[in-house]
């Protein structure tokens, strides 16, 4: 069993991350159990609905997803199981499923000008204080840099 949790301030990469994870894996089905979305492979799960909307991956979860958390870590118990974002970046969700936690460094600004995303300072700052608050086992300074290290993190097992 391996949990991954990608965090960092929206723009840094971490659905590039996740939509690369996908294609390298082969996890081209989309499964639900209860709230919770991923695609899988049957030996890796990468959580959300990547769909190629602006806002896609966690985002497309619902904000109550975990009511549904202890369902879905019973379901992936011996699972190579990757998050990312917002919706995980709580103590109710690190303290049960005890990832490692990846944080992609950097303010996201260029990957959020590429994007054409429209999200106020109000809410940047508000992301920045959370992945800021979030203790990371490793700090990466991108997007390339977290997609080697969960590839190295797999391997390893």
């Amino acid at each position: 069993m391996l949990r991954i949790l990608i965090v960092g301030v929206p723009g840094t990469g971490k659905t590039w991350v996740m939509k690369e994870l996908i294609k390298l894996y082969g996890c081209i089905t989309l499964q639900k159990l209860k709230k919770f979305w991923w695609h899988t492979n049957k030996d890796v799960y990468v959580v959300g609905k990547y769909d190629g909307s602006m806002f896609e991956g966690s985002d497309r979860l619902s904000m109550s997803i975990m009511t549904d958390l202890d369902s879905f870590l019973a379901h992936t118990q011996n699972k190579i199981t990757i998050f990312e974002g917002d919706r995980f970046m709580n103590s109710t969700f690190i303290g049960k499923a005890e990832p490692i936690i990846i944080k992609v460094l950097g303010d996201g600004k260029e990957g959020r000008d590429k994007r054409g995303s429209e999200q106020t300072e109000t809410h940047l700052k508000r992301m920045t204080t959370r992945v800021n608050n979030v203790t990371a086992n490793y700090d990466v300074k991108d997007s390339g840099e977290a997609l080697s290290l969960v590839n190295k993190l797999i391997k390893e097992l």
